[in-house]
This record gives structure tokens, sequence and C-alpha cells, in this order.
């Protein structure tokens, strides 16, 4: 699991919630308590993340800034999947491999195509 899929599961729980705890991003991405510990003891030392045992997390800028980009291409890669119809267990898995290496000219331009094929009403 790549620090940035933390990372995007902290900000989408976070969007969502408002608060975060180790307990909810071990639940979202089906991990122990203590192997997110782990991640958000590293986290923090990258300066992501604002962690204490105990306390709610919170993403630094930095952090919230590498989170809401990957949540970004996660949804814009799912949008278009879905238009193609990808089936979504299919799109997840897809995604996933995906995400961390769509560069932003890449990104931009299926946001673009997506868009347009939503105006038109395309279906496959």
């Amino acid at each position: 699991m790549e620090q940035e899929d933390y990372l995007e599961t902290i900000y989408d729980l976070h969007e969502a919630k408002g608060y975060i705890r180790i307990s909810d991003v071990a639940m979202a991405l089906n991990l122990s308590k203590p192997s997110v510990t782990q991640m958000m003891q590293r986290l923090k030392k990258e300066g992501c993340v604002i962690y204490a045992p105990y306390q709610p997390l919170q993403l630094t800028e930095k952090g919230r800034k590498i989170g809401k980009g990957v949540a970004e291409r996660h949804k814009v890669l799912a949008e278009f999947f879905t238009i193609l119809g990808i089936p979504e267990k299919t799109q997840l898995k897809d995604i996933h491999g995906i995400e961390h290496s769509l560069s932003p000219v890449t990104l931009k331009t299926l946001k673009e195509l997506t868009q347009f094929l939503k105006d038109q009403k395309f279906k496959l």
C-alpha cells in the first residue's frame, strides 16, 4: 500500500466525516490498526499528517494537497471508466494501478473528454 493511498483515504474520510481516527483508516483500507499507526508515524516524519496517539488525525497542507490530488485522479478515472461501461470491481483494480502515475496533462485531457461525453449523453 502506497503512502498516497493513505493520504487519499484520510482526505476522503475528512471530507465525509470531518475527523479521522486510526480505526477509520484501518477499516477503510482493510488493514490492522498497528499497520496504519506505523504508516502515520512515517507520514508524520514526512510532514504529511499531524498524528498523536489517541488523537484524531489531521492532514498538513502538504498531506492535504497530495491526498486531494490522488482523490481527484481517482474520481476522473472512475467517471471515465463508468462511461465506458467498465464494471466497478474492475475499475477499482485498474484505477489503483493508474492513479499514482497519471500525468497532469493526461488527467486534464481525460477530465475534458469525460465532460464532453457526459454533455453528449454518451453511453456504450
